[in-house]
């Protein structure tokens, strides 16, 4: 597949992130675009942000958790479009904070979008593009959780991990019929740090620190959305099986293949609490209230 111009193009949770940036950046492509979110109003502010440089694109209101729902979705894009000659499945849900305290509401949201989000959008597309006989290629954003365990987030690492294996048993299955699929893994950006209701003064400011390094980290390291839209049209183009992106979430990729065990030691010592005591104790005070300091101007706005 070497153009998007003409050519359908469906991108599940497109209200907003990088979803938004996917549908865009397929629109400037030429592609007719899908555009499909839980939310209407944000499906149409995307569509609008599209025309204001002509592109094409139409909103869809959908809940991917919903399995008639997206079966009636795919039916109408059909019955518009014709068969898609791209999915791109981006929809997701996350929730952070120890295990024993996520409710089995949470779980199931977390197993409705992650999980049975991407079984439908496959299931329904899937069959529209083989049927067609044209191919197209099938892009499934899951996340470096799939394949690194995150402190605080081990159900959401699951719903990833099983979103991982789902595509790249899809990829064995689709062989041969046109349709490629891959799973493009970008780095978290934020893993949800919760403040305690009984930390005492110092374990607060401690955890005000973290959130404004994290702040920091976003605003002047992170990877915004219009990169991963970039790395996901390209893939779109070819058709490789695992694309971590960027750099980092390369990195952690080959990291818990060289040695999954070190992996998991790291994971151990990124836990926050960890990490804030060890500040405390080799950090004298007056060097933390510098850094608060320096955090704060940092952060002011305008800077």
């Amino acid at each position: 597949m070497t153009g998007f111009e003409n050519e359908v193009v469906v991108v599940t949770g497109a209200g907003g992130g990088i979803g938004r940036a996917v549908a865009q950046r397929f629109a400037r492509e030429r592609a007719a675009v899908v555009v499909a979110d839980l939310d209407k109003d944000r499906a149409v502010q995307t569509v609008e942000s599209i025309e204001e440089f002509g592109g094409d694109a139409t909103p869809f209101a959908v809940d991917v958790a919903d399995a008639r729902a997206m079966e009636s979705f795919a039916d109408d894009v059909h019955a518009e479009f014709g068969a898609p000659k791209v999915l791109v499945n981006n929809a997701g849900y996350t929730t952070a904070g120890p295990f024993l305290e996520h409710t089995l509401e949470e779980w199931d949201r977390l197993m409705g979008v992650n999980v049975w989000g991407l079984v439908h959008g496959c299931t329904y597309f899937g069959r529209q593009m083989v049927d067609s006989g044209r191919g197209g290629r099938v892009i499934n954003v899951t996340s470096v959780a799939a394949f690194t365990p995150i402190p605080l987030s081990a159900p959401y690492c699951a719903t990833e991990a099983a979103a991982q294996m789902l595509t790249e048993g899809l990829r064995l299955e689709f062989a041969g019929t046109g349709v490629g699929v891959t799973a493009v893994c970008p780095a978290l950006v934020h893993t949800g740090i919760y403040e305690n209701d009984d930390a005492d003064a110092e374990d607060t400011a401690a955890a005000a620190r973290t959130l404004s390094v994290a702040a920091l980290a976003q605003r002047y390291v992170v990877h915004g959305p219009e990169s991963i839209a970039r790395t996901i049209v390209r893939v779109a183009a070819r058709n490789p099986a695992v694309v971590p992106t960027r750099i980092e979430a390369r990195a952690l990729y080959l990291a818990t293949r060289v040695s999954p065990g070190g992996a998991r030691l790291a994971a151990r010592v990124l836990e926050p609490e960890k990490l804030t005591g060890l500040r405390a104790r080799v950090t004298r005070r007056g060097v933390l209230t510098r850094i608060d300091d320096y955090l704060a101007r940092k952060l002011e706005p305008g800077q």
